[in-house]
């Protein structure tokens, strides 16, 4: 292929996945020379933080439900038999110890109960 044609379709592709960007949305900036330029936006508008944040809710949801549901001897015994495991055993172990969050969850829970 020729070059001139190469860097023809080479421009033509990011014009067009400039104009695909600004359809999702852009922000008009002035230039400190006087330009008015179409940005697209970085926003992420909670497309990635909301689920996210409701995973995380969920789990520590469920670890307050487990410490609540089993106790809190039962619930470090369990623990205690994770963390003698391999490795992933062992990271689950960290992981599902009883949080100062936890522990919060399963305070007000009780109240509201």
């Amino acid at each position: 292929m020729d070059d001139s044609l190469k860097n023809f379709e080479k421009r033509h592709r990011d014009i067009r996945r400039k104009h695909r960007r600004l359809a999702r949305g852009y922000v008009t900036r002035l230039q400190p020379n006087g330009t008015i330029v179409h940005e697209p936006s970085r926003d992420v508008s909670g497309v990635v933080a909301w689920p996210l944040m409701l995973l995380v809710a969920t789990f520590f949801g469920f670890k307050a439900l487990l410490l609540a549901q089993l106790g809190a001897e039962t619930y470090a015994s369990h623990l205690a038999t994770l963390s003698q495991g391999n490795f992933a055993e062992q990271a689950g172990a960290v992981i599902m110890g009883a949080d100062p969050l936890t522990r919060a969850i399963i305070a007000i829970a009780g109240a509201i109960v």
